[in-house]
């Protein structure tokens, strides 16, 4: 039916150009729907393929488009979580330690005095941020 469909399309028309396009994906995708085998040698090596080998046991390999499994080569979730609290906890105690260390900040009146800014309601936000990111 294909072939009476494409002996009818003129080659320059869209109709033409889609199903060609159409076909090339089918072509392309095939090998991803194909079934996969998972099996072990006598060497202990695992090997993949399209057909299980003759005279040895193989599994279906399930999901095969699917993500790898967690814990595999990457770090752990809990362990990548770890370790952000932990530089979020860092971060904040540089923070504080700046804040501290910061010479004093002053403001000028109408008259044009400098008066000093009192900055123990920054220090004493900044001490909660610490505390509440290091607390865990």
């Amino acid at each position: 039916m294909i072939l009476c469909l494409l002996l009818s399309v003129k080659r320059n028309s869209k109709l033409f150009r889609a199903l060609l396009h159409f076909l090339i994906f089918l072509a392309t995708a095939a090998p991803a729907f194909a079934q996969v085998y998972k099996w072990v040698d006598e060497r202990g090596v695992t090997h993949y393929g399209e057909r299980p080998p003759q005279g040895s046991k193989a599994s279906e390999v399930p999901n095969r488009l699917a993500s790898p499994a967690p814990g595999g080569a990457g770090p752990s979730t809990q362990e990548a979580e770890a370790t952000k609290r932990q530089q979020l906890c860092d971060q904040q105690r540089a923070l504080l330690e700046r804040l501290k260390q910061s010479p004093p900040s002053y403001t000028l009146n109408e008259k044009g005095e400098r008066i000093p800014l009192d900055n123990s309601a920054a220090i004493a936000r900044q001490e909660k941020f610490a505390a509440e990111q290091c607390r865990l």
